[in-house]
């Protein structure tokens, strides 16, 4: 069945499916813990936010920028550097990872601990 997209999608209790826009990146965030603040740069007239990711010790192990307008995100970790564009969908696993999907299925997961994978 169809979805509004302006309305998340609850696949259970863990498993949510969320539009990319601005006013669901704290609920982006929220899912692995992070702290997300306004990234210290900004394209005029849209919103830009990052998230840093803890790893062992807390001590931060990846950097993510989210760029809704651009349906674009950027994630640097141990030996990776990632951008990614096109972003349709996210899936939250809560507690878990995040899942940004673009509309050809192809993805990128940011987990809880830092780690990055891309699926393309």
């Amino acid at each position: 069945m169809a979805n509004q997209e302006d309305e998340p999608i609850d696949t259970g209790s863990r498993l949510h499916t969320v539009p990319y826009r601005d006013d669901m990146i704290d609920t982006i965030a929220a899912a692995i813990d992070a702290q997300l603040s306004l990234a210290p740069f900004q394209l005029p007239g849209a919103a830009v936010y990052q998230f840093t990711v803890e790893g062992s010790r807390g001590r931060p192990s990846a950097l993510v920028t989210l760029w809704p307008s651009l349906r674009r995100i950027d994630a640097i970790g141990a030996g990776a550097a990632v951008v990614f564009t096109k972003i349709a969908t996210v899936q939250l696993v809560t507690g878990i990872e995040i899942l940004f999907r673009r509309e050809s299925g192809e993805y990128l997961v940011i987990a809880k601990g830092g780690r990055i994978v891309v699926r393309a």
